[in-house]
């Protein structure tokens, strides 16, 4: 036996024994996926109805919100009525209670007015002329017009009394 011949036998050995060894292992690797298999499976079977009733309660909860807003909507409207209602009774009843509290207000000055004339009368000395408004108050004048400048007038100042002694005198009407 040669040297070839010995190194032949030992390749064609080492060639048995690594095919063998692969044997093996593809053996062992052929029952992890098969178990692998089985457990996706049975994984799939319970996960599939846990994800079915997930989608029914989504679904369920999405058409309680669809209530929930409608029932907003609704009691936005009812809310926008009830507004709507207030100020239209407010209405109603503050024009009538405005006029009578203007009516009261006069009658009171008229019975006012009357019986100061009846007691002037009684006296034997006129009535006492009805109150007058107040007059504005006063504001400041405006500043000087410099040397060779007409002022011009203003609309809001009211007009210049006539200096003392003019022949046009005022006169206040007794009432």
């Amino acid at each position: 036996m040669e040297w070839s011949d010995v190194l032949k036998l030992a390749l064609s050995i080492f060639l048995i024994a690594t095919g063998l060894g692969l044997s093996y292992l593809f053996l062992r690797m052929a029952g992890v996926f098969a178990r692998l298999g089985v457990s996706v499976t049975r994984l799939t079977d319970e996960v599939v109805p846990i994800l079915n009733k997930a989608q029914t309660t989504v679904d369920g909860v999405n058409l309680e919100l669809a209530r929930v807003d409608e029932i907003m909507k609704t009691a936005v409207g009812a809310t926008k009525g009830a507004e709507k209602t207030v100020q239209t009774v407010s209405s109603v009843v503050t024009s009538p209670v405005r006029k009578l509290s203007g009516f009261a207000a006069g009658a009171r000055e008229a019975v006012a007015t009357l019986r100061a004339r009846r007691a002037a009368d009684a006296a034997g000395r006129p009535a006492p002329p009805p109150e007058a408004p107040s007059p504005p108050p006063a504001t400041s004048p405006p500043p000087p017009a410099p040397p060779g400048v007409t002022p011009m007038p203003n609309e809001m100042e009211p007009p210049a009394p006539p200096p003392a002694g003019d022949a046009q005198t005022r006169h206040e009407p007794p009432y």
